[in-house]
């Protein structure tokens, strides 16, 4: 069985011990106990982007992904503690070899245009993500995949061609989100706009700029959920302009908001704040095919250079806290800090461009929202002290994401928000195999054989000491050696919500599970 589930279970029998022990004394104090969710009515949800598509093979950003998860369902989701456990399926068991992953489906579901849910949906959920002409952004995490078939009606087996060990993590992403295979099959192309899974919610209208709303479905698996009649999305890239809709009583919910606006909301007792532990990192992302950020001496020059605990103080508000690797404070299998990662040093900044013995320039593209314009311009003059010239080049968010993955930057503002196992947070991103790639995740064209080994190694075992030591190693080698990123911030995607709003459960991915939630 996979590995972790009996300590799961012991964990969650000491937690609700100590739930149960908690209500008595609260009882006995005379504290109000919780009330029962309350039914009906509707929520309206503040978020950073009015995205192009929401089908499962298009999305990638925090966005895409949260306006998604209404309407569909992963084979697995990622709990409270960040693991990776079973949801639309029930059970999974492992071959000795690793290459043989068999999923016991959850029986008695159906998509919301009444195609059942089962191993042939399952099946053709796999093929659609796998084929190349799809262009799946997930495509290159499937690369292991060779196989996946269904052994009856609610078990699937999939076949890989060397061992993972975050399958079920990859399997609570993308490529485990199911879509009906009716819709995809009818109209591959409008399911990215007319979204049909299993989820808690069924797709309504979708507005350009403007709205996008979902109800309540009535045959949903969960007896008794959703609470809520109806979800409203609305997707505001203007950081100013989705505080003040949320100020003014627009939203009942307010995603990735400013850090400004973060430590104002901290004493207004009329919002609750919720502080996800986030799996992803923010910084300066560098191509390393590009000079002068080809040579290691200018990318550590730049990281020298920032003061970024000066930003998260001042820019920040003190919310940010410092990252040193892929890996953020949600995955608890890697050791923070990394040992020897580059400090502030201006004077060693200014060394090292001396000896590099060339004029230092390059542009450095962000998303144009206040936030990163401010920082953009903050890391512009540090770097100036140093003697690194650096030209800024704001775009919105889909440009920014599409130049990435293509490779049309020299430097850039950038943020992952991660996933709960290491491995997606490395593999696809710094594994050589996808440095010459295009498309790609692996931006700068990083890759050295010692990487590689260790990101093959963290792959392929499953004992937890050995996996921890392997991404120890690979986040302390970056940072050292190759420097592929000047890293900034931890990713935690705050939530910030009226006190009406009920059942937020918070989870390290940051993003909000509308089946519990109820107002007041």
């Amino acid at each position: 069985m996979m590995q972790g589930q009996t300590r799961g279970r012991r964990r969650a029998a000491v937690r609700a011990a100590w739930l149960a022990a908690a209500a008595v004394l609260a009882a006995a104090a005379g504290s109000a106990i919780a009330a029962e969710p309350r039914r009906g009515g509707t929520l309206t949800v503040g978020i950073a982007q009015d995205p192009a598509v929401v089908d499962p093979i298009r999305t990638g950003t925090f966005t895409e992904r949260q306006l998604s998860t209404p309407v569909y369902e992963s084979l697995f989701d990622i709990d409270a503690e960040g693991n990776a456990v079973p949801w639309l399926a029930q059970g999974i068991t492992v071959s000795e070899d690793g290459k043989r992953y068999r999923i016991q489906l959850r029986q008695g579901v159906r998509f919301h245009d009444g195609t059942p849910f089962d191993a042939q949906a399952v099946v053709a959920n796999l093929q659609r993500t796998r084929n190349p002409a799809n262009r799946c952004r997930c495509l290159q995490s499937m690369r292991e995949v060779r196989d996946a078939r269904a052994l009856d009606a609610h078990t699937v087996e999939i076949v890989l061609s060397e061992p993972n060990a975050a399958l079920p993590t990859l399997l609570a992403d993308a490529p485990g989100v199911m879509v009906s295979p009716t819709a995809f099959g009818r109209d591959p192309v409008g399911v990215g706009t007319r979204p049909v899974g299993t989820g808690p919610f069924r797709f309504v209208e979708w507005v350009r700029n403007s709205r996008f709303v979902v109800e309540r479905n009535p045959d949903y698996w969960q007896p008794g959920k959703p609470y809520l009649d109806r979800v409203v999305f609305r997707g505001m890239q203007n950081t100013e302009t989705r505080e003040t809709a949320f100020l003014s009583g627009q939203t009942d919910i307010i995603l990735q908001p400013s850090m400004r606006f973060i430590y104002r909301m901290r004493s207004d007792k009329r919002v609750q704040l919720f502080y996800p532990a986030g799996f992803g990192t923010e910084g300066v992302y560098f191509n390393l095919k590009s000079a002068p950020l080809d040579d290691l001496r200018v990318r550590k020059a730049v990281a020298h250079a920032m003061d970024r605990e000066l930003l998260a103080r001042t820019l920040g508000f003190g919310v940010p806290t410092l990252a040193y690797s892929p890996f953020g404070k949600g995955i608890a299998m890697v050791t923070q800090p990394v040992a020897d990662y580059p400090k502030y040093d201006l004077a060693r900044a200014r060394a090292l461009v001396a000896e590099y013995g060339k004029p230092v320039a390059f542009t450095l593209q962000f998303n144009n929202s206040p936030d990163n314009r401010n920082l953009a311009q903050s890391l512009q003059q540090m770097w100036a002290e140093a003697g690194i010239r650096v030209s800024l080049v704001p775009y919105d968010q889909n440009r920014l994401v599409q130049n990435m993955s293509s490779r049309q930057f020299e430097a850039s503002l950038y943020r992952f928000t991660g996933r709960a196992d290491p491995h997606m947070n490395a593999f696809y991103f710094y594994h050589s195999r996808y440095g010459s790639v295009n498309p790609s995740s692996n931006y700068g064209g990083y890759g050295i054989p010692a990487t590689d080994r260790l990101l093959e190694r963290g792959m392929r075992v499953t004992d937890p000491q050995v996996r921890r030591e392997a991404y120890t190693d690979f986040a302390r080698m970056l940072a050292q050696e190759v420097m592929p990123i000047a890293y900034l911030y931890n990713v935690t995607d705050t939530i910030v919500a009226k006190k009406q709003v009920q059942g937020v459960t918070v989870v390290p991915d940051g993003l909000v599970r509308l089946a519990d939630l109820w107002r007041e």
